[in-house]
This record gives structure tokens, sequence and C-alpha cells, in this order.
């Protein structure tokens, strides 16, 4: 165990340079770093609980707990990832993280550790609902499911008074599964290699990257003005289509007010390395040597 705990923050410095290109310019930079932060705050815990001798300290079970709340921070962040509150929006990630937290200090000041109230796991539960359903349907199912099951893992111990599974084991193997959501969304990744539109090329990159929360958002967006301006295309999940034939062609005002919509969350740049990868493969041309 103590050598993995060694390897994790090694193996977090690569996720993050791999991942950094993929979101650059977008704002999932700052989910991206709460989420580097709570395998940081994870890894920082048990590496210090496995270097101390049995018994463990008092302050045990409070700091594997604050750790744990960190991985809600992540979540937050990502639904508040929009231009131009995402920035303000952070300071709410860390109230949040804070007041999940309120039992932790408790401990610390009073001594023990008390049963969590049931407004405060239901609460909790619903976050990591809210967590696992925003990758459904997206190529990112398999790393919110890792996520969600990682959580519950990490958050068992304090919500039983006869737990199935050990503290230490269930905050080693919920580590795991915090840590390998994290690799399954860098191997991911959102490269395209099938004949797609050039839209629904960066449409499909936009959902999977952000999820369903924000995707459902510019779908009902688009097709409110779709049907308002009576345009011959609608979007739907899959990209867009025609409303009386199966042609993709879509109209140059559509594409304005498409593109007006997702720089509310990525740049030009971003919108634009995605057509110009589809322009490449529509001459015949590959940027592989």
């Amino acid at each position: 165990m103590a050598f993995v705990l060694v390897a994790l923050p090694l193996a977090l410095a690569g996720l993050w340079l791999l991942r950094w290109p993929k979101i650059r310019g977008t704002t999932l930079v700052a989910p991206w770093i709460w989420a580097n932060i709570s395998l940081v705050t994870l890894t920082a815990v048990e590496m210090t609980l496995a270097l101390i001798n049995e018994p463990l300290p008092t302050w045990a079970p409070a700091a594997r707990y604050a750790a744990a709340m960190s991985t809600f921070t992540p979540i937050m962040a990502l639904l508040g990832a929009k231009r131009p509150q995402d920035r303000g929006w952070q300071w709410i990630v860390l109230t949040l993280w804070v007041i999940l937290c309120q039992p932790a200090g408790e401990w610390l000041l009073f001594g023990g550790v008390a049963e969590i109230h049931p407004a405060r796991f239901w609460f909790q539960m619903i976050l990591v609902v809210v967590g696992a359903t925003n990758g459904l349907g997206t190529r990112n199912w398999l790393a919110s499911a890792l996520f969600c099951g990682g959580q519950i893992l990490l958050l068992l111990p304090f919500h039983s008074a006869d737990p199935p599974i050990a503290a230490s084991s269930a905050a080693f193997w919920g580590l795991a599964g915090v840590f390998l959501s994290l690799v399954s969304v860098t191997a991911t990744g959102v490269s395209r290699r099938e004949s797609r539109g050039s839209l629904d090329r960066v449409w499909l990159d936009f959902r999977d990257e952000f999820g369903v929360v924000w995707a459902l958002r510019i779908l009902e967006r688009v097709n409110a003005s779709a049907k308002m301006y009576d345009w011959p295309v609608q979007l739907t999940w899959q990209g867009f289509r025609e409303r009386e034939s199966m042609q993709t062609e879509v109209p140059p005002l559509v594409e304005e007010s498409f593109r007006t919509l997702l720089r509310r969350f990525v740049s030009a740049e971003w919108i634009d390395q995605r057509l110009a990868h589809e322009s490449l493969a529509a001459s015949g041309q590959t940027s592989a040597p």
C-alpha cells in the first residue's frame, strides 16, 4: 500500500501534463484543479497515516473525513463552469468543502467521532448521484462510475456504526477508485476518428467533456432558437439533424448561434481546432507522419 501511495503523486503530475492541452482555454481548468487537490489531499492523509505506527492518532478519522469531502469539489466546480461567473464560483466550491468538513472540526474540538446526521448523509448522496449521472450517455461514463464508487467507499465508514469494511481499507480502495477515474478521463480524451460533420465533432466533444448537465442546457437553448426562428435543423444528443431529412448541413446562422453559446465554456481556438481537424479529414489529409 505504501508503495502505491508514494507513486500516486508522480502519476498525478503525469495526468496533469497529459490533460492540460485538452482543457486549455476552457472553463474545465478549475474542476480539474479541484480534482487534483482532492487527489493530493487523499494521498497525503493516507501516506501520513501509513507512516504512523499503530494505534492511529485521534485526529485520523477527522483527517480522512475532510479528505473524503474534498471529492465533492470537482463536481461542484463543474456545475458552475460557465463564464463569467466561473471564477467567483470557486469561492462557493471552497465554502461547500468547509461546510461539509464541519463534523471533522467538531471531532477535533470535542473529541470522539459522532454519528453523521441523516440530513447531511442524504445531501452527500445527492451530490454523489449528480456526479455519477453527469457522465451517463457520454464517453466518460466509466470515469463517472469509478469516481462514484470511490466516493461511496470513502464515505462508508462514517455513515454506519458497524461498517462492512475497515476504515483503512475503505480509504485505500476509495482512493484507488478516484485515481482510476482520473486515469480513465485522461486516457479517453476527446479525439474522434469517425467521419462526422464539423459542428457534430464540436458538439460531441463538448458533451463528453462537460457532461449531461451543461450539454442538456446547450441542447435546450439551440432547439428553442431553432423553433423560434424556424431553422431547418435541430440538435440531438448525437449531433445536428435536419428536421425533414437525414442530411446534416447546418446553416451559417445556426453555426453562429451555436458558437456564441459555447463561448461561455470554451475558447474560439478550442472550437476552431476541431473544425480544422474535420477540414483536414475532408480533404484526405492527416496530421500523423
